[in-house]
């Protein structure tokens, strides 16, 4: 984001701003709309994930009624931090080019090879999630990769994502018009040598090479899980900072006497009632302990599954770090132990082991394996729960 979009956004949030500093998030809200300052052009659908990414910028809190809360980040000597960020930054293709993403994930989904791009029920307003994601950050690897080709006025990107016939599908894109938007406008998606398509006929007329797909696997450690080696996990802190994620009939079976567990869909005030379940957990050290218990018996069964079939393990993409990890299994349900619950999510330390990094629901896990490739697993399938909004749009 240029720096003065920031400034924007900080003039949006001082205009708002409270007697303590804070200013309701609701309220910046209509101010950046006034401004004409739309998030979902930069890939955001909500305001509280938009500010958490910028957190060099900006705070986000909550007041005493759970309203979230966002003000403007101070320097030391109390001014207010804004500065050019890194060249590492973040460019999403929202930002890159003028794109109606609901139509063009359509018309991606149509191209490509038959596959499920949404977690059960299709949901209108946001459809084919999974497509979404994959496209958003398949752009952003490209981009790192210096992958997306420009010529003769026109730019492009391989999908990496191939038709019936198995042949790549490229993004093609002409020049913005409106030169204080973005600089790319979309054309189309295409195969290349279709006779019946703009988009290709650009791609044919003006690209010298066609553009390349982008790589995640480099070396055999992105692939394969070494079961000689120790996983190293601190099972609490992972229990506490995920506990949403964590299976309600698990809660239920540990919890039952120290807290009313409810089932996510009926639980109206999320973020209060997860950070409550945290503090009685962190109150009753005993039941944490019995869940971090039955999550290393379940790392120890995926281990042991791991050594039957290697292909237990499979690779994910995690974008923000520009990284690939490894998932396992955890089978988390005492009364069916052949029920997969969530995925542990490991990294490679420099000492030559494995540590635990997060954890995730069983849709964030398929969601980020399908960056690296569709998924061909007898445990990590596409569930017909449904799916949290806050984990499709992650």
């Amino acid at each position: 984001m240029e720096l003065k979009e920031i400034q924007k956004i900080r003039e949006c949030i001082s205009s708002c701003k409270r007697d303590d500093g804070w200013s309701k998030m609701a309220s910046v809200g209509k101010r950046m709309n006034a401004q004409n300052i739309n998030i979902k052009k930069m890939g955001y659908n909500k305001l509280k994930p938009f500010f958490e990414d910028l957190k060099d910028y900006f705070e986000v809190s909550t007041d005493e009624s759970n309203l979230p809360l966002v003000r403007v980040k101070l320097t030391d000597d109390g001014k207010c931090r804004v500065r050019i960020q890194s060249e590492n930054k973040i460019t999403y293709l929202t930002q890159w080019a003028n794109i109606d993403l609901k139509t063009a994930i359509e018309s991606l989904r149509k191209l490509a090879i038959d596959e499920t791009w949404t977690f059960g029920k299709e949901n209108e307003e946001y459809p084919s999630p999974i497509l979404a994601k994959y496209l958003k950050w398949t752009f952003v690897k490209l981009m790192r990769e210096k992958k997306i080709l420009e010529e003769n006025g026109f730019a492009a990107f391989n999908t990496g994502l191939v038709d019936v016939f198995y042949k790549p599908i490229y993004a093609v894109f002409d020049k913005n018009k409106n030169q204080n938007k973005q600089p790319w406008h979309f054309v189309g998606f295409c195969v290349a040598g279709s006779s019946k398509s703009a988009a290709a006929r650009i791609l044919t007329d003006n690209f010298h090479e066609l553009p390349k797909r982008a790589i995640y696997i480099q070396k055999y450690d992105d692939v394969m899980f070494d079961t000689t080696l120790r996983i190293d996990v601190n099972w609490e802190h992972i229990i506490l900072e995920n506990i949403e994620r964590l299976p309600t009939t698990l809660l239920q079976q540990i919890c039952k006497d120290i807290f009313e567990i409810s089932e996510p869909s009926l639980i109206q005030e999320k973020e209060k009632y997860y950070n409550s379940l945290r503090e009685c957990l962190e109150s009753n050290p005993q039941h944490l302990s019995l869940i971090s218990s039955i999550m290393n018996m379940a790392m120890d069964v995926a281990k042991l599954r791991v050594e039957w079939n290697y292909k237990t393990a499979i690779p994910i993409y995690y974008p923000k770090e520009d990284k690939v990890h490894l998932i396992l299994p955890l089978a988390l349900n005492i009364n069916d132990p052949e029920e997969i619950s969530i995925a542990l999510v490991m990294t490679k330390t420099r000492a030559g082991n494995y540590r635990a990094v997060t954890i995730f629901t069983l849709d964030m896990a398929y969601s980020n394996a399908r960056l690296v490739t569709r998924p061909s697993s007898d445990w990590l399938k596409i569930g017909t729960k449904k799916k949290d909004e806050e984990e499709t749009k992650n």
